[in-house]
């Protein structure tokens, strides 16, 4: 799953380091027990891998934003109003929104209900 998740990453133009192994080992990990916990199943669906990996990618994005060591996106926005004279200068996304990253982060972590549930099992 590790080449799934350096895959997944590489199609938002993030390749980790190398001093980066232990922590994608530990998101993949997390996921995968997350998912077990969830569906109360005792192993993993190969119909769910897809989920870990993106569950995995998810936190690995949030963890190196939170650092603030993500590279190639724009965590914050440059302008949000600006006027001199009689010129002003608003950009698009308001202060109250959501940046593109935390909507894409929150995506990534947050699974699918629909699929989940499919996979819910009761534990006795």
């Amino acid at each position: 799953m590790k080449k799934k998740l350096l895959e997944r990453l590489g199609e938002f133009g993030v390749i980790p380091p190398a001093e980066d192994e232990g922590l994608l080992a530990r998101v993949l990990e997390e996921a995968k027990s997350q998912i077990l916990a969830e569906t109360g199943q005792p192993d993993l669906p190969l119909d769910l891998k897809p989920v870990v990996v993106d569950m995995a990618a998810g936190a690995y994005l949030l963890f190196r934003k939170s650092i603030g060591a993500l590279e190639g996106f724009d965590q914050e926005h440059a302008v949000r109003q600006m006027s001199q004279g009689d010129t002003s200068i608003t950009y698009a996304i308001a202060a109250e929104q959501k940046s593109p990253l935390d909507a894409l982060i929150e995506r990534l972590r947050t699974p699918p209900p629909a699929l989940m549930n499919q996979w819910r099992r009761m534990r006795w």
